[in-house]
């Protein structure tokens, strides 16, 4: 599978779904400033935190419901209805994840944390969903809270040396070993050459 990030933002993503897969696929989403609808004939209590932010839809699932988005998640415990859902999604050219059947889905989301504009995602490709959240656990223990400021400063000292430096071969190196600075080192070459 091809690996991409997503903007979502202003976009219809559906959920066809009430439990706690759905819940957490919906909870993800939130973040992502996108318009979520969620339909199921019931929902698990953990959806009220969601708050209006998700659209519930109180119903069965019908063909059609998923039209004008651009992602769909089929995240139900009906294995059928699922296949149903993937199957309408793939005649439409709708991305969809069946959660419950890989070779239907037509994207998976990985085990992922985020730590300001630092994202980090893990998959195994569907074998070890476990595996991937062992891994994705770790490195959230590695990459902690001080990464937001060491990305926010190499943001801005790349923005400086792409306005500055026209050599390709001479910025193209400088990027390389700011991103070997930590963050001390970092702040000091900020002062010494570029934020003024």
């Amino acid at each position: 599978m091809y690996a991409a990030m997503l903007s979502l933002k202003g976009s219809k993503v559906t959920i066809i779904g009430g439990g706690k897969v759905a819940y957490r696929k919906a909870r993800l989403l939130v973040e992502e400033e996108c318009e979520i609808q969620v339909i199921a004939p019931k929902f698990i209590e953990a959806f009220k935190d969601l708050g209006p932010l998700v659209n519930r839809v109180y119903k069965n699932y019908e063909e059609g419901d998923c039209a004008g988005s651009i992602l769909v998640f089929a995240a139900t415990d009906d294995r059928s209805l699922n296949e149903a859902v993937g199957l309408y999604c793939k005649r439409a050219n709708i991305l969809c994840n069946v959660v419950d059947n890989r070779a239907l889905s037509s994207f998976s989301t990985p085990a992922q944390f985020k730590k300001g504009d630092l994202t980090i995602a893990i998959s195994t490709g569907g074998n070890s969903p476990s595996l991937a959240a062992k891994i994705k656990e770790d490195l959230a223990n590695r990459y902690g809270d001080e990464y937001e400021d060491h990305i926010r400063l190499l943001g801005q000292l790349r923005e400086q040396v792409l306005k500055k430096e026209v050599d390709e071969i001479k910025r193209k190196e400088c990027l390389n070993y700011i991103a070997t600075l930590n963050l001390e080192e970092l702040k000091n070459y900020a002062k010494m050459y570029f934020i003024e």
